[in-house]
């Protein structure tokens, strides 16, 4: 088992003593941290109770100044040691730092009294007693407290045996997959790019690969270090250090996000977020700027209220009803996030936290979406399943990426789930906009009037083309018909399908014709020739013979194998998959492993 723990509390109560006491390593690694004696930038430690788990240890800074550096090393823990000096007591930091557990909801916290060797009896009692008002005060329940003292490592075994315990009976597993926030990148000579972090959700291993955000680039890993060894595998939740191929220095930072590739993530110059204290919504409408905290990344955010009714009126923008649930924010660059993730905001350049939330949605937005947030996000606010953001999107948008579950309400197309009522409207007004243009519609006709983006526009248009709503000619869309003319260049191409016979023509080999891609979409959807798969195009009066030939003597539940259409046709493996690909699709013939099954 890997656990990740770290620190917390005011400058000079002994943090980076502690971690000293707890791991034998000395915390302050950076000449400036050495001369001033204090923390600035992160420090890592770890120590092994027993030979079944490692706890890394994360040092933060605690003054006031660094803050952002402090939020940053405490994103990925798994418990926080609030540390309070048993002869100076509850400080100002303190209790901003409590307040940041707090806001990132970490789930286990201990308050350690260090430096119980500098104080009596009566002392420590009267420290004691403050510390825990104050601390039911923001947690509002008990906190544990241990007493020690790093210096001269009185009860320090004890507090390694907390901190064990608590961990080993967790039962919280992450619900993001494999992930990494970058701390720290840097260069080791003959090895190349390095970046350190916590490893959460997931495994990982030598030589596989990661997205990074925001550029969504894929890169590969070189060597993976956790706790000063080189590793094959390495377990979430363990400090590691990666390094890198396919990415250079200057275009990965803190902040920036290693991930799996089948997560989804937002990389986004907006987001909303969800208020946690919606009585701050009234106080965030009267700054224009902070600062937003989540992961290792801090940016500048604009922040923008948002109404719960809409005007063109914009003089009467001040007198609309604030939506206290929510609050707008906008980078000048893009931010990394996952869906319900938490951050905070830190006003612009101070050290007070002003507010914090999760992450509601992480597209862009117009009025029309926004007002569609506002009216559907009541059944989405809280802690619910992540799972739920399609289920959020689709409210919204009606349509959203394929992920996870296909719901009752849903059809699956192509890579999306659309919901069924809102692609039914779609094709009625889609139905209306071709009567009222004959002379064709364009793509920008057809995403502007339906108020869609672009991807999913070309997957509605393939998906209205295959349904015999419109039909591709020329630059333009028109309504499906029987009966076309071709035009010269379309004859060409389909003289020529016809004379390949059964090896087709590839998409290729399509473009090196004029038009030649546009071309075999009005043949394909004037039913002159037949898509198959892998890229691949048949005449259809092939298709036809061929598909003939392979369903004949055939009856419901009997097996077809690619063996059998191998044998039957002389064709190789290469067409045979896509054939029966394409009688799937006609519903002749069902999948079941590697076998099709006849319906």
């Amino acid at each position: 088992m890997n656990k990740i723990i770290g620190t917390a509390g005011h400058v000079d109560h002994g943090k980076s003593q502690l971690i000293k006491a707890l791991t034998g390593i000395a915390m302050m690694r950076l000449p400036e941290e050495k001369r001033r004696e204090m923390t600035i930038d992160l420090g890592f430690g770890f120590f092994k109770p027993n030979n079944d788990i490692t706890i890394g240890v994360i040092d933060v800074p605690g003054h006031e100044r660094f803050i952002r550096n402090m939020v940053a090393g405490m994103w990925s823990l798994d418990l926080v040691m609030l540390v309070v000096c048993a002869n100076e007591g509850w400080m100002n930091m303190t209790e901003e730092h409590a307040k940041v557990a707090l806001s990132l909801g970490i789930r286990n916290i201990i308050c350690v009294i260090n430096k119980i060797d500098l104080v009596d009896e009566n002392k420590l009692k009267e420290s004691e007693e403050d510390i825990k008002k104050n601390l039911y005060r923001i947690f509002n329940k008990d906190i544990e407290i241990v007493k020690v003292s790093a210096l001269n490592g009185t009860n320090i075994d004890f507090l390694k045996e907390r901190i064990t315990d608590i961990l080993s009976n967790e039962k919280y597993e992450d619900n993001i997959k494999t992930h990494i926030y970058v701390d720290r990148v840097f260069s080791i000579k003959g090895a190349g790019l390095t970046i350190t972090g916590s490893l959460r959700g997931g495994i990982i291993k030598r030589d596989d690969s990661l997205v990074h955000y925001p550029s969504k680039k894929e890169i590969s890993i070189r060597n993976i270090q956790s706790y000063h060894e080189d590793k094959e595998i390495v377990y979430p939740s363990s400090r590691i250090a990666i390094n890198l191929k396919n990415i250079k220095k200057e275009e990965i930072r803190r902040g920036h996000l290693l991930c799996s590739k089948e997560e989804k993530i937002f990389s986004t110059d907006e987001i909303i977020l969800e208020l946690i204290n919606q009585n701050d919504a009234e106080y965030l409408k009267k700054i224009k700027n902070a600062e937003f905290a989540i992961g290792t990344e801090c940016l500048v955010a604009q922040i923008i209220p948002m109404y719960k009714t809409y005007s063109n009126d914009k003089a009467n923008k001040d007198n609309k009803e604030i939506d206290n649930r929510f609050i707008r924010l906008k980078f000048a660059e893009a931010i990394s996030v996952f869906w319900k993730e938490r951050g905070i905001l830190i006003s612009h350049g101070g050290s007070k936290i002003i507010s914090y939330g999760n992450v509601f949605w992480g597209e862009k937005t117009n009025p029309s979406i926004r007002k569609n947030i506002i009216d559907n996000a009541s059944e989405f606010l809280g802690i619910i399943k992540r799972e739920k953001y399609n289920d959020l999107f689709m409210s919204v948008n009606g349509y959203t990426i394929y992920n996870g579950d296909l719901p009752d309400y849903a059809v699956s197309i192509s890579n999306y789930f659309v919901k069924k009522d809102y692609l039914n409207k779609l094709l009625e007004k889609l139905k209306n906009l071709i009567e009222n243009k004959k002379e064709g519609i364009s793509f920008d006709d057809i995403r502007n009037y339906l108020n869609i983006d672009n991807a999913f526009t070309n997957v509605f248009i393939n998906y209205s083309i295959e349904n015999k709503i419109i039909m591709p000619f020329n630059n333009i869309y028109k309504k499906y018909s029987e009966e076309i003319n071709l035009n010269n260049s379309q004859k060409i191409l389909l003289e020529r399908l016809k004379k390949e016979d059964l090896n087709g023509l590839d998409e290729k080999t399509i473009r090196t014709f004029t038009n030649g891609i546009k071309d075999i979409k009005v043949l394909s959807a004037s039913k002159k020739a037949m898509y198959l798969d892998e890229g691949i195009y048949y005449h259809m009066d092939v298709y036809n013979r061929i598909k003939k030939l392979i369903m004949q003597n055939t009856k419901t539940n009997d097996i077809i194998t690619i063996a059998s259409v191998r044998d039957k046709t002389g064709l190789s493996r290469k067409y045979v998959l896509p054939i029966l690909n394409a009688l799937e699709r006609e519903k002749l013939v069902k999948r079941e492993g590697s076998e099709r099954i006849v319906i």
